[in-house]
């Protein structure tokens, strides 16, 4: 049985390992062959910033370079191909949030309030300046992680800033984001871009059987499965194991009825509702910003132009919605059915235009 050795972040889930003690990275190795190569050169950039869509190894890739970076200090020396040393004593550190050249800022736990914030704050940022007040261990590397980089506030983003313009020698910087385009222009150009791409099916399949969270043994649920999962292994673990499928499958009916299903849309935001269903919650707000997204590309390839731009303003309304929703603790329920209410209309506008 899977035993959590890792501090819990904001976004943990029962039984699946946290990035950081994960010795496998599964279709991005490519890309973390071609930033070793940098290293070795010496060409590598102070600040990454790894992008592409949320739960697809973004974060795992992050702690994998540091991990590479903390086992081989000296760039001439170093292999070409990272791996990970579980039984080293820098990996064990890093696992435990004990590496004295390790900072991994996300989501703060408030203790006197027993949950973590809905940003990362500027208090958080003003952390690495006392991080890299500190001699090296041993004259290696540090390594700044932001994960994710979008959940910074605007105060947050600019102490951020600061800190990316003259970073001390053999300092490296690793920002996680799921949507870059949200980070501020003078963040993104003071960064080297790494994409990563979702997960191909048969490589999520595996993944999943790993994780012991394998996808369905019905042809037509695994199907449904993998698509709604997109490539994200995140995604896929909460539609297997948390109710997700069932949730993708009313939402889906929701949307597709001509007219608002009143019934279907309160049975679901009671489902969301209870005080046990944070992650059923979560995912329901996930799944339907991810709609909104795809509802946008794929106006924007069919050359719609005015109705792409339609729904990346409903994206960014809904999410906006879903952030108030967080910070004020404004009922779900209701939330919930505003949510379905305001993207069914527009999904029946898009198939009148």
């Amino acid at each position: 049985m899977y035993e959590r050795l890792a501090p819990e972040q904001y976004d943990s889930l029962t039984d699946i390992p946290e990035p950081v003690e994960n010795p496998h990275l599964f279709g991005h190795e490519d890309a973390l062959r071609l930033v070793a190569a940098a290293y070795r050169s010496g060409k590598m950039h102070h600040a990454l910033m790894v992008t592409g869509p949320r739960g697809i190894g973004k974060a795992t890739f992050a702690f994998h370079l540091a991990h590479y970076l903390f086992r081989h200090p000296d760039p001439l020396a170093a292999p070409e191909m990272p791996g990970i040393d579980t039984e080293s004593q820098a990996f064990r550190l890093a696992v435990r949030g004990a590496h004295p050249g390790l900072l991994h800022l996300s989501r703060p736990w408030v203790e006197k309030d027993k949950q973590f914030r809905t940003a990362i704050t500027v208090e958080e940022i003003r952390r690495i300046g006392r991080f890299l007040s500190m001699t090296p261990p041993d004259g290696g590397w540090r390594v700044v992680i932001v994960d994710p980089a979008d959940d910074m506030n605007v105060s947050a983003a600019n102490a951020l800033l600061k800190n990316l313009e003259e970073p001390p020698p053999r300092t490296l910087f690793v920002l996680v984001t799921h949507s870059p385009g949200s980070l501020l222009p003078t963040i993104r150009s003071r960064c080297h871009v790494i994409r990563l791409k979702p997960l191909e099916p048969a490589l999520l399949e595996r993944v999943l059987g790993l994780l012991g969270a394998p996808a369905p043994e019905d042809p037509q649920a695994r199907a449904f499965l993998i698509d709604q999962a997109e490539g994200s292994v995140r995604k896929a673990v909460l539609l297997t194991q948390f109710g997700g499928l069932e949730i993708a499958s009313a939402i889906q009916d929701i949307l597709r009825a001509p007219r608002l299903d009143v019934v279907a849309s309160h049975r679901l935001a009671d489902a969301l509702a209870g005080r046990d269903s944070q992650v059923q919650y979560d995912l329901f707000n996930q799944l339907v910003l991810d709609l909104a997204a795809s509802a946008a590309v794929r106006a924007g390839e069919a050359n719609q132009v005015l109705l792409a731009e339609k729904f990346a303003r409903l994206w960014e309304e809904l999410a906006q919605r879903m952030r108030d929703a967080d910070t004020f603790n404004l009922d779900r329920k209701q939330h919930a059915l505003n949510v379905l209410r305001q993207l069914h209309q527009a999904m029946q506008d898009a198939k009148a235009a």
